[in-house]
């Protein structure tokens, strides 16, 4: 189950004990063909396309689409990149997510954090998101969030007994 606090009007912050290991939970939030397993912030959401060049100055880009047809992209620069225990990232959408390249942004990005805390053959998933132009974007972040972390602590959990 997922803790969740908002601290003030700019800020939101996920925890959520997942049943992985440190390093798979790191993989699975960073890499592509992981990304499009699991992130799922509405029902039915797809990933058709997921970038990602982790490393300091290095862009992301995800492609959502739901089941409406509608395109949500977001994408943004790894600031910091400390494998498999912490990511800082900033994070904006394209104006029109629907193509295939990175496209114009709308310019007001947020700031990522994410700390993988090692807990034996578990990790404590902590996502700081701040720097919310409106309360309501910061609220709109906390649902998809939300979801998002629920679908990947299930696909970890699921990965993880693969594993045994």
């Amino acid at each position: 189950m997922n803790e969740v606090t908002k601290p003030d009007s700019e800020t939101l912050i996920i925890r959520r004990r997942l049943k992985a290991p440190q390093a798979l939970a790191f993989a699975a939030w960073t890499t592509p063909e992981h990304i499009a397993r699991w992130m799922e912030p509405e029902p039915g959401m797809k990933i058709p396309s997921a970038f990602v060049d982790l490393r300091v100055g290095g862009k992301f880009r995800i492609q959502m689409l739901n089941p409406e047809g509608e395109y949500f992209t977001a994408a943004g620069i790894y600031e910091e990149v400390e494998a498999p225990s912490r990511l800082v990232y900033t994070w904006d959408w394209e104006v029109d997510g629907s193509g295939l390249e990175f496209g114009e942004l709308e310019g007001s990005p947020s700031l990522i954090t994410i700390d993988f805390l090692a807990c034996g053959d578990e990790t404590d998933f902590v996502l700081t998101h701040t720097r919310f132009a409106t309360t309501e974007s910061r609220d709109n972040h906390a649902r998809g969030w939300g979801r998002a972390v629920d679908t990947l602590a299930d696909y970890l959990a699921a990965a993880a007994l693969a594993t045994v």
